[in-house]
């Protein structure tokens, strides 16, 4: 059993995983896991790699099994030892992944221009894990956080702004980057830092507000003591965020990644709705107005900033309306009124890699702190492709490291060992009608013969990649 194989056996035992669940998180076949355990094969580099992507861990961290306090790979060890699905886990798993990497990557590159990591207000514990029932004190909390802040009015006029001056990172995740069934992610080390994925555009604030306050209730509540080395997922959902965990109500597809997950998640979105919308706030908005009518509806929703589904859930628990009524008042025809301008909107240029990470990139770049080579991997881009418009960078900062016909060289190259001719090499490389056209070169230079070799480029890339 060689040393990727003894790395890729532990991680899985550190996880507490099976050897099938292991397999789906690497994306490879259960006999190839099956093989490498049992000795009979050793797993090849290329599987580390998938691992440590998985994981979002370097492969020198999983070579050196420094997995115990990562984020993901704790997040699986709470699901096998807390009754959770891991199929529901392994769903979320790869844009978790994908999150940690991102939150890694700007943790590393701020460490020369940042400040040390602020700590967040840490919640009276008497109300920190809440009670069974709804709203599981999520309005004591929003009220406590509300004072912590010294905030006095009743609409909070910027989420962003809040997270700015508790030192949280925001990453924004564009509609097309992650599942549709993922509304945000949070984690709190090795800094505060929130996903929002942007799942109806990046013009839907509302929606952003209350992602923002969710998952402020995840790092402030959730994610403290032992398990603060946790990366936590929010499934999106259209339900009552004051329902019952798991009821018709709440929504939400159940998932389970572990015990008490859905319950953690209700208590975050009731949290969120008693912070934006209080119920003192509600309450006078609608003095001597017809709770159930549009207009009260609309009136909500222009007053705190928040999206349709949140004001009716909000009038429906502070009015005391029954769930047929709530359902009713959703279904009819209205017409959305939200401003076109808000301090709470994503920025121009949204993406995982192309925020918040690209001025990060730019700046370390520009001042000489990585290379070009360090940048190009940060930002998950091939040597081959240049590096993202940023007004940091020059053109000759942002030129490709190397070239198609680099690439295709290699390729020839490769198919040349495999055929045994070792003394033989790939020369100069121009494009054909048919495909790419290749002199092929003996050991002092002179031309042997051109080789015509057409093929998927991407495809091949990747191969040379593994």
């Amino acid at each position: 059993m060689n040393a990727v194989t003894r790395a890729l056996r532990s991680a899985r035992e550190a996880m507490r995983l099976d050897q099938e669940t292991f397999a789906a998180l690497l994306d490879v076949c259960l006999a190839d896991v099956q093989a490498w355990e049992a000795g009979t094969r050793n797993a090849r580099s290329s599987a580390l790699v998938r691992c440590a992507r998985a994981l979002a861990l370097t492969v020198d961290e999983v070579l050196a099994g420094e997995i115990g306090h990562a984020s993901v790979p704790s997040l699986f060890l709470r699901a096998t030892g807390h009754e959770g699905r891991l199929s529901d886990l392994l769903e979320f798993s790869p844009d978790l992944a994908l999150f940690v990497e991102v939150a890694r990557a700007l943790d590393r590159l701020q460490l020369a221009s940042r400040a040390r990591v602020q700590p967040l207000p840490a919640p009276p514990v008497d109300a920190l894990w809440g009670t069974g029932e709804a709203p599981y004190r999520a309005d004591e909390l929003a009220i406590w956080l509300r004072t912590e802040l010294d905030i006095t009015t009743a609409h909070i006029p910027s989420m962003r702004a809040i997270y700015e001056r508790l030192g949280i990172e925001i990453v924004w995740a564009r509609r097309e980057e992650m599942s549709p069934f993922l509304d945000g992610a949070s984690l709190r080390t090795p800094r505060p830092t929130v996903l929002v994925h942007l799942v109806e555009g990046p013009a839907c604030w509302w929606r952003t507000r209350m992602t923002l306050a969710h998952e402020l209730c995840h790092l402030l509540c959730d994610l403290t003591h032992e398990h603060r080395n946790l990366a936590l997922v929010s499934p999106a959902s259209t339900g009552d965020a004051e329902a019952a965990p798991d009821s018709r109500a709440a929504g939400a597809r159940n998932f389970r990644l572990f015990r008490n997950f859905a319950w953690i998640e209700q208590r975050a979105s009731a949290f969120a709705s008693h912070f934006l919308v209080p119920d003192y706030a509600l309450r006078n908005v609608l003095s001597g107005r017809d709770p159930v009518a549009e207009d009260s509806v609309t009136k909500v929703c222009t007053a705190f900033g928040v999206g349709r589904i949140t004001a009716v859930s909000r009038i429906k628990h502070v009015f005391g309306l029954s769930d047929a009524l709530r359902l009713q008042m959703l279904r009819r025809p209205h017409e959305e009124r939200h401003a076109r301008r808000h301090p709470d909107l994503a920025p121009p240029r949204c993406g995982l890699r192309a925020g918040a990470l690209l001025d990060e990139v730019a700046a370390a770049l520009a001042e000489k702190r990585i290379d070009r080579i360090e940048a190009h991997r940060v930002l998950g881009l091939a040597l081959h492709e240049p590096l993202p418009e940023h007004p940091k960078l020059p053109a000759s900062l942002r030129d490709p490291l190397r070239s198609v016909r680099d690439d295709v060289r290699d390729i020839a190259r490769v198919a040349l060992m495999r055929t045994g001719a070792c003394d033989l090499r790939p020369g100069e490389v121009r494009r054909g009608d048919t495909g790419w056209c290749v002199s092929i070169v003996d050991a002092s230079g002179s031309a042997v013969r051109e080789d015509i070799l057409s093929f998927d480029l991407d495809a091949e890339r990747a191969k040379l990649s593994a």
